[in-house]
């Protein structure tokens, strides 16, 4: 057995495209790319954005979202990444800056539903979004609706070495307090420009479980 727990993002790097921002970019008033601006030149935290953003939706149709939620994939190799960590009794948990009503769809669908999550959360009501945000710091430096970095601190067990895999943005914090980080997209270009715990460059799960397999 590995003595080592995993913590992972979702969006892009479970999945292969951001499930929000391909949403977004679909369905969303076109004000979205606005507040999306102020979020990449620093205006406003990702809470903020992505919170105003969700406001932006009138008589949501549940059936069409989760008809939209359905049709996204997820890495072909990630259900034999799981069986692997399970074999090894490796930790495993997933932590996004997205919500858990499009991650727990997704998940079913692929027939994994014993994961433990924390993301923002989301209920439709009434036609409208309501989003709420239980991992949110208000010391995050970059105001995200969950502090990735927090999350790590509190659930880490300390006899064990911690792994995460990412590949945006929200998982830049979080890559300076791990052991090893597995990178893709944005979070490798950062990973190389920054001291940086053991850096590994990944492009499927397969990747991910052979290298844990030679640790």
């Amino acid at each position: 057995m590995k003595n080592y727990q995993f913590f992972c993002d979702f969006d892009g790097t479970i999945t292969k495209e951001d499930t929000l921002n391909k949403f977004l970019c679909l369905y969303a008033d076109k004000k979205w790319l606005d507040i999306e601006d102020d979020w990449i030149k620093g205006k406003i935290g990702s809470k903020e954005c992505i919170e105003k953003q969700m406001q932006l939706f009138d008589n949501v149709d549940e059936k069409n979202i989760n008809d939209f939620i359905d049709s996204i994939e997820i890495d072909e190799t990630f259900n034999d990444f799981l069986n692997y960590l399970k074999s090894q009794d490796i930790d495993f948990c997933i932590v996004s800056d997205g919500f858990d009503y499009f991650i727990k769809r997704i998940l079913k669908r692929y027939n994994i539903d014993d994961i433990k999550i924390f993301s923002n959360k989301l209920e439709i009501k009434d036609g409208k979004f309501i989003t709420y945000f239980p991992n949110y710091n208000k010391e995050c430096k970059p105001g995200a609706g969950v502090c990735k970095c927090n999350v790590i601190k509190s659930n880490r067990i300390v006899t064990k070495r911690v792994l995460y895999a990412g590949d945006g943005v929200s998982d830049f914090c979080a890559a300076k307090n791990v052991d090893f980080l597995f990178a893709k997209g944005k979070l490798l270009e950062y990973g190389k420009n920054t001291p940086i715990n053991n850096l590994i460059e990944f492009s499927s799960f397969k990747d991910i479980t052979d290298y844990i397999k030679m640790l």
